[in-house]
């Protein structure tokens, strides 16, 4: 017998083909099904939703490179798959450092579940870079400036009062709230009278739910001037539905409930400077651009937002005017890790003014009696 030495490359090959563990063929379909079937009970089902669209991407790759058995996966298709998902993958700018640790750490876990099930060669999940993060790199810049908004809602409030795109945005600027939990609202969540205010239920047995489920349950106060607009729209604008479950949609089509991705559209449209003034601070011409003419492709234009912007900004709003974390937290259903994470984006001048008025104000309280602490 040869020994290693005297050995061709194609004859080491074989050789270490012999010795390594099997594997067993699976398809790309086959692997990402088994993965979320094994994560159930893990994962809510909101979160499984998101697995399953950011490995679709995983599956357009596969398809692009013409790959039906995940047996064929090597290192040099992981490198080439995170080069794609970050700089080819989706429309416009390359995916943020943080945007990209979270894809590669989903698909670094989806790997080491194939290595698991041996539908592909063992240490193959280690080949996955996990990018590291700077200071900033966490969080997002991509609040809607309060001046912004206002502008907006006024123009709003002035040609399209409560209409279905007036009380999107109104909900998603006034509570802070997510767009699904915005979306499961019932006309029977909406009381208005001396104390207006909303309710965000859990309710997953008859299509709606929320991201943390009955812990992201509770009353959000309204203020009279959103609970008027409000009344107006279920009495005059509101298509009169009512879903498959009996109930009556807050936010509603011809078709039935409204639905997320209508929402997502409605927003994106009137966050388009021209949508206000017919002017494009981009340079291009309103009457041709593509971004300006279609509320489907508004998302396009480079100065729209998302619904995500009013959240983010409603919080850092919240959070600049000195409102303690426990209420913004119980209000926005987000933890206060969370929002000193990603939401609290006040710089250093901001967190000193703050505090001078805190302390003015409690010195005042005081009147003359002694104030040693203040």
């Amino acid at each position: 017998m040869k020994g290693i030495d005297d050995m061709t490359i194609a004859e080491l090959q074989e050789l270490l083909q012999d010795v390594s563990p099997s594997v067993q063929p699976l398809s790309p379909d086959e692997g990402v099904e088994r993965y979320l079937k094994r994560r159930e009970g893990e994962i809510t089902e909101n979160t499984a939703d998101e697995y399953r669209r950011k490995l679709q991407y995983f599956l357009e790759f596969c398809e692009l490179r013409d790959v039906e058995n995940l047996n064929e996966l090597d290192g040099r298709f992981v490198d080439d798959y995170r080069v794609w998902r970050r700089d080819d993958a989706t429309a416009g700018d390359a995916l943020s450092a943080k945007t990209m640790r979270d894809e590669m750490l989903l698909f670094r876990a989806f790997l080491w579940y194939l290595e698991s099930i041996e539908a592909v060669r063992p240490g193959l999940g280690e080949n996955v870079l996990i990018p590291e993060l700077g200071t900033d790199d966490g969080v997002r810049d991509v609040e809607l400036e309060p001046d912004r908004v206002a502008e907006i809602l006024d123009y709003l409030e002035t040609y399209q009062y409560a209409s279905c795109e007036h009380v999107v945005w109104l909900l998603h600027c006034r509570t802070g709230r997510r767009s699904g939990a915005i979306h499961s609202l019932d006309v029977t969540d909406v009381h208005i009278g001396e104390d207006p205010y909303l309710s965000f239920r859990h309710r997953p047995e008859t299509g709606t739910r929320l991201k943390n489920g009955s812990k992201g349950e509770g009353d959000v106060p309204i203020t009279d001037a959103v609970a008027a607009v409000l009344e107006n729209y279920i009495t005059v604008q509101r298509e009169p539905v009512i879903d498959e479950y009996g109930r009556e949609p807050l936010l509603t089509s011809s078709q039935g409930r409204l639905s997320k991705s209508v929402m997502r559209r409605q927003f994106y449209k009137w966050s388009r400077p021209c949508a206000i003034n017919n002017e494009c601070p981009h340079g291009e011409s309103v009457e041709t651009c593509r971004a300006a003419k279609s509320m489907d492709d508004a998302s396009k234009c480079p100065s729209s937002h998302s619904c995500y912007s009013a959240r983010h900004g409603h919080i850092t709003h919240l959070r600049r005017l000195g409102l303690p974390k426990s209420v913004i937290s119980d209000r926005c259903d987000v933890s206060e890790k969370i929002i000193d994470k990603h939401y609290d984006e006040r710089s250093a001048a901001d967190r000193r003014e703050l505090q001078r008025d805190l302390f003015d104000q409690l010195r005042e309280q005081q009147d003359d009696e002694a104030t040693g602490y203040l």
